[in-house]
């Protein structure tokens, strides 16, 4: 029985810690609606140069019985991703910021916020606006696509959207009172 060099252990112990990091801050950037995030940071580089570091530590450790962590990157990088695209880091962003989003609302409401972009939980915030029945919206920055002029922002709606409505493109109800919407 053939024992297994010290090496080729650090590298399973080494890639799925990197794949847990990189997913920390893919999940953290994603609470940015849209998919311009993936840009902001050198995140897809670092998905890049992880796969092909994988990639490589199977290759050379063929000779090798590999670690069950060899299934363990593959599998959070996955659910990362999926989670990513799915609008869950958005959502989960949006729970971790409502009571710091709530005080915004109300500051913005009461007309004492700032103009310009603030960080208000995990959102980077500006352009807040008042809108009739006691609601406010507000861009979030550096949302959106990449490649079109879209980009997302929130509502608080305390009495639900009503027929005149003066937010036409409602994206999805988050909880409460609040709202996701895009514009082009």
């Amino acid at each position: 029985m053939r024992t297994v060099p010290w090496a080729a252990r650090a590298v399973w112990i080494v890639v799925p810690v990197a794949t847990t990091l990189l997913s920390m801050v893919t999940m953290t950037a994603a609470a940015t609606p849209g998919v311009r995030w993936l840009f902001r940071e050198p995140i897809a580089l670092g998905w890049l140069l992880l796969f092909c570091a994988w990639l490589t530590a199977i290759l050379v450790s063929r000779r090798h019985r590999p670690a069950p962590a060899v299934a363990l990157t593959p599998l959070i990088a996955l659910v990362t991703l999926v989670a990513a695209f799915s609008g869950a880091c958005t959502w989960a962003g949006f729970k971790l910021s409502e009571a710091a989003l709530n005080d915004y609302a109300h500051a913005v409401a009461a007309g004492t916020a700032g103009e310009g972009q603030k960080r208000v939980g995990v959102f980077t915030v500006a352009s807040p606006q008042r809108l009739t029945g006691g609601g406010v919206s507000f861009a979030i920055a550096r949302s959106g696509s990449f490649l079109s002029l879209e980009r997302y922002g929130m509502a608080y709606l305390p009495e639900g959207p009503g027929d005149e409505r003066e937010l036409d493109d409602l994206v999805r109800h988050l909880g409460g009172g609040w709202y996701l919407w895009t514009a082009d």
